[in-house]
């Protein structure tokens, strides 16, 4: 399965919906999409809900993230994680900041779509 990357975003904040399969043979996209957001934004959110399966090479896609976004001073939190991510996510060490938001949060009115 593919792993695909919808950002919806305005001038200072995105928020970026990952969805499929964040693996080996989609990290390096979704990581470019990512960094090219994070680039651009104060804030940008990764929405994982509708993402159905993560391995290492994934969360370090997620990691590397978050290195880019700390470098440029651009809040970086999660939300929607999944029980088998949030497995993964505690035996490694990171700072990723998991929200805790209800499934249904929808992005606020002005925002501009585009995919990745």
């Amino acid at each position: 399965m593919n792993a695909h990357v919808l950002v919806i975003r305005d001038s200072r904040q995105a928020v970026a919906y990952v969805t499929g399969e964040l693996d080996i043979a989609t990290a390096p996209r979704i990581r470019q999409a990512l960094l090219d957001t994070i680039h651009r934004h104060e804030q940008v959110t990764i929405d994982l809900d509708r993402l159905d399966f993560c391995d290492c090479a994934g969360l370090s896609a997620l990691i590397t993230a978050q290195k880019a976004a700390r470098a440029h001073r651009t809040a970086l939190p999660l939300r929607n994680v999944s029980p088998q991510l949030t497995r993964l996510l505690r035996c490694i060490p990171h700072t990723l900041p998991i929200e805790l938001q209800p499934r249904d949060a929808l992005p606020a009115r002005g925002f501009r779509v585009s995919s990745g």
